[in-house]
């Protein structure tokens, strides 16, 4: 009978003590977490999104936390990422938002998100910029805020759906056409249903018929209350310093505000100057242009959009919007090749990177308003207080 010798005996306990130290202990102690496959190299339809976006919370519970802000007019959840390793002494931490924004047809945006989510995670403990990231800041990154546009835009190859924009709010036939009236129509465009420039007397934004149809009335759809009542949620409220919200395309950095032209928020210069910061590094990548200036005076007046209201009615100092590539030379590219997907992610991440440097850099002494039991939009927006 074979006797194994006893040094063999004891580097097989050894090996065996590791493998299980390996198994037992969480990713991030071993050099790294892990997030779940998530294919960027080609467009993923919903479910891939939802299960992700899932999937990177379980199996990083010390410092991902799934977040649920609402659920969609079809009753799908509006999931998110709570990055951060929460703070040893238990205080609150900065907080930053980044969000593949709300237009169902501008697919590359929900993907460059999930690239954020990709170097956040897997980077942390490993790069010393994105561990320095997750250890001082709270970043929430929400990749789809209308999930039921995105899911109807990815059912045809046909134009009328694919480039679908709005959610999908029932039926309202008080829309207009060509010598038409009373025409119905679905869908409302969240992002001008914030109540800020709301207007019914303004075309096309209260036209039913019209992408860009605003709704019968601020907040009327479940999504843009969502994003509202977290915005405005002590979670949050008090200490988000940044935002960015991601569209396509036209390769712009857009800055409050846009209901109105040559109208500007009193730290615009600050914006301005940090928006120019991170479109020159992003130049610098692989000379990727992007123009700084606000929606209204690059292209015209939006009104009702997301980010005016959050800087219009919120302490959050860096509230954009990106346009991604490519430029508005390129008609109606809403959906670029997905091989592009990835390269797009990597030098926009570029330019997020100055904005959480800068972010951390300015709240060093920074103090996060404390939050209050009855913490509420009602309550804490000027505008709700008003009406």
């Amino acid at each position: 009978m074979f006797v194994s010798p006893p040094c063999l005996v004891t580097i097989s306990y050894r090996l065996l003590f590791v493998a299980l130290i390996l198994v037992i202990l969480p990713n991030e102690i071993c050099g790294g977490a892990r997030t779940p496959f998530f294919d960027l190299t080609a467009y993923s339809d919903w479910p891939q999104f939802e299960d992700y976006i899932k999937g990177v919370a379980h199996d990083n519970p010390s410092f991902v936390q799934l977040k649920q802000i609402g659920k969609s007019r079809e009753g799908r959840p509006l999931l998110g990422l709570k990055i951060g390793k929460p703070s040893k002494d238990g205080k609150r931490k900065i907080a930053s938002w980044l969000d593949g924004g709300n237009h169902a047809r501008e697919w590359p945006a929900f993907h460059v998100a999930v690239y954020f989510i990709e170097k956040l995670v897997n980077g942390y403990l490993i790069d010393d910029k994105i561990t320095k990231y997750v250890d001082t800041l709270d970043i929430y990154v929400f990749p789809i805020l209308n999930p039921d546009g995105f899911v109807y835009s990815r059912t045809s190859t046909r134009a009328m759906i694919r480039q679908w924009r709005k959610n999908r709010a029932p039926e309202n036939c008080t829309g207009t056409g060509v010598f038409q009236t009373d025409v119905c129509c679905v869908g409302v465009d969240l992002n001008r249903n914030y109540d800020i420039g709301f207007s019914q007397s303004s075309y096309p934004f209260n036209n039913p018929c019209s992408d860009e149809f605003q709704g019968p009335y601020p907040f009327s759809e479940p999504e843009s209350r969502a994003v509202r009542d977290f915005i405005m949620s002590s979670e949050i409220y008090g200490r988000l310093y940044a935002l960015v919200s991601m569209h396509t395309h036209g390769q712009l950095w857009i800055l409050p505000y846009n209901y109105q032209k040559r109208t500007y928020p009193q730290d615009f210069k600050d914006l301005e100057t940090l928006a120019n910061r991170a479109a020159e590094k992003v130049y610098a990548y692989r000379e990727t242009k992007y123009r700084v200036g606000t929606a209204a005076d690059l292209l015209g007046t939006a009104t009702g959009g997301a980010t005016d209201w959050i800087k219009k009615n919120t302490p959050t100092k860096y509230v954009y919007v990106l346009e991604l590539p490519p430029d508005m030379k390129t008609w109606f590219a809403f959906q670029v090749k997905p091989h592009w997907l990835i390269p797009i992610g990597k030098e926009t991440w570029i330019g997020i990177e100055v904005i959480l440097d800068q972010v951390i850099e300015e709240t060093k002494d920074f103090k996060p308003t404390e939050s209050t039991a009855d913490s509420t939009a009602d309550i804490r927006s000027p505008r709700f207080r008003q009406l």
